[in-house]
């Protein structure tokens, strides 16, 4: 049984790998590159270029997620923040390792931000073997292989469809890639609820949905635990 601290001795030294760092008072995520360093398992070091690390801001008491490359294979790493050393150098710990496989099973949360789906083939397009369609929805929840969402349109079944949707209303950053409808039940007259598995997405925006998703699994966690102490 590999551990963490089997799997943190097997990184390279020197490794460049993508962090998503939690900051104080908001949802949202620092995204940064940077170097990793050996120390001693399961502790290690994150190396930054000057002025991108945001010291001032960083949530130390939420645990980040460090994304890299693995044999081939994409992983991404859970950890708890130890000490902000200086500028250019925090100290991590990890609690646990999370392959992309392994997120088909994993975990899904409940998530509502406004979607769009609409035909893989933009309009216009004149070698587009099918005709343009677009509607909009809301994502009822997310995981880090597919989602739920309704709609009040029904679209089309069966089809590798092209997702738009931003995690935090931000619409100048907008995750777009490739689905497949699984299901699609008529739920009300002209309310459709539809489960998409994510067929076609590049690694970075699956980091992306997956650290929302650690991010959201945590604030219900804590949520619950707050009402249990106040019954």
């Amino acid at each position: 049984m590999t551990t963490q601290t089997d799997f943190i001795t097997d990184i390279p030294d020197t490794k460049p790998v993508r962090i998503f760092l939690p900051l104080q008072g908001t949802n949202k995520q620092h995204r940064e590159r940077c170097i990793f360093q050996k120390t001693t398992a399961p502790h290690f070091n994150l190396l930054f270029e000057p002025g991108t690390l945001p010291v001032d801001i960083i949530d130390t008491k939420t645990p980040c997620i460090i994304n890299l490359d693995m044999a081939g294979h994409s992983v991404s790493i859970e950890a708890m923040i130890t000490q902000v050393i200086n500028s250019q150098v925090i100290e991590l710990i990890s609690r646990k390792t999370i392959s992309h496989e392994q997120m088909r099973e994993y975990f899904r949360v409940d998530y509502t931000v406004p979607i769009i789906a609409s035909s893989r083939y933009s309009e216009g397009d004149l070698d587009a073997p099918e005709e343009y369609w677009q509607i909009s929805g809301t994502i009822i929840d997310l995981s880090g292989s597919g989602l739920l969402a309704i709609f009040h349109e029904e679209p089309p079944a069966d089809k590798l469809v092209k997702i738009q949707l931003s995690l935090h209303d931000d619409r100048s950053n907008i995750l777009s890639f490739l689905a497949r409808s699984v299901r699609i039940s008529e739920v009300e007259k002209n309310r459709y609820v539809v489960a998409y598995h994510f067929e076609e997405i590049n690694d970075e925006d699956r980091d992306k949905i997956i650290g929302q998703c650690l991010i959201t699994q945590r604030r219900l966690l804590r949520l619950n635990v707050q009402v249990k102490d106040q019954s």
